[in-house]
């Protein structure tokens, strides 16, 4: 049971990373609705769920290297917006077939996954702070650029305060949403490596009753959703668990979820903070300058590329990975093999 219980502080802790880039950067604002504290406790509660069942593909196919990684992300993202909210067969603001890769592989499986939950875990294990100020400083840089295009489509609330000319309030809500969100950020990696180190092995019932609950879902609220889903979930999946089946077969080392040093200095963690302070750093600038730039154009179609071929690549790479086993059982055959 206690194992039971640091599994289910591993999926909190990761639901609540992947919800800060896949919600919380996302939206950039809190003068939308569903960014009040309540509805972003049961958003971080349902996101939670879904990084259970990500860390469970994570631990059964042994996930380490970066190519298992965004092929794990890729199921994230697709499990995320191909079953439970169905976007990914295209809507009124991405049409299909881009509306595989955004929001999916370009935004959950390169942002939230790739970048938010291992990129950034595995640079605060490696102890140098000059990495963790540069890469926290990139996300921040992004977290800003991608922030300010919200004033051209701004939500309600956020229009009336440019309307007003109320820049200052903006700014400052900004400031106070962007930090706060950080600092719970920050205490869900430090919670995360509190329980390491440990190995995340989800017991046959929570597999089982997981694997019963998502098939219902996909066949009785999915599928009538979104038709389009029976010719286009089952290929890319099966794709994706092939290439992670070869992964698991050669894989020798702990996967990703216990795989770097949880000893983390207080001071690295603070260092998180540069996102947020970059990111409100772009905000104010572009505010003082009155810019308006469509920048999520940018992010839209770069990241939609760059995550295609990511995952592309990424499926390449451990289908055609051999292990270290079988390479050295070659090379002994070779060696005693008759000159």
């Amino acid at each position: 049971m206690n194992d039971f219980f640091k599994r289910m502080l591993i999926g909190l802790t990761t639901g609540y990373i992947i919800v800060y880039y896949g919600e919380l950067m996302f939206w950039a604002t809190p003068e939308r609705d569903g960014m009040t504290v309540g509805s972003i406790i049961i958003t971080w509660l349902a996101y939670s769920v879904m990084a259970y069942v990500f860390l469970c593909v994570v631990s059964i196919f042994k996930v380490r290297n970066v190519w298992a990684v965004f092929l794990a992300g890729a199921f994230y993202g697709w499990f995320e917006e191909g079953i439970i909210v169905q976007t990914m067969y295209g809507t009124s603001d991405g049409s299909f077939p881009m509306s595989i890769s955004f929001t999916g592989l370009a935004w959950h499986a390169l942002i939230g996954v790739f970048v938010g939950w291992y990129l950034v875990r595995k640079t605060l294990a490696e102890k140098g702070f000059l990495k963790i100020i540069g890469l926290a400083s990139a996300i921040g840089l992004f977290y800003g650029f991608w922030g300010i295009w919200w004033w051209n489509e701004p939500p309600e609330a956020m229009k009336a305060l440019l309307d007003a000319g109320q820049k200052d309030v903006l700014f400052i809500r900004f400031a106070i949403f962007a930090i706060c969100t950080s600092a719970f950020l920050i205490l869900a990696h430090w919670l995360y490596n509190r329980v390491m180190p440990f190995v995340f092995k989800p017991s046959k019932v929570e597999l089982w009753f997981l694997g019963v609950v998502t098939f219902l879902y996909y066949a009785f609220i999915t599928v009538p959703a979104a038709p389009k889903s029976l010719w286009v979930l089952p290929p890319l999946m099966a794709i994706t668990f092939w290439a992670l089946n070869k992964n698991r077969r050669v894989e020798s080392q702990p996967d990703a979820i216990s795989a770097f040093d949880p000893n983390v200095k207080l001071l690295n963690y603070l260092l998180l903070f540069f996102i947020p302070l970059v990111a409100i750093g772009i905000y104010f600038i572009a505010l003082a300058a009155d810019v308006k730039l469509f920048t999520n154009k940018v992010v839209y179609y770069v990241s939609s590329t760059v995550g295609a071929m990511m995952w592309i690549a990424s499926v390449a790479m451990l289908l055609t990975t051999r292990s270290d086993a079988n390479d050295d059982n070659s090379n002994a055959e070779l060696s005693a093999a008759p000159q």
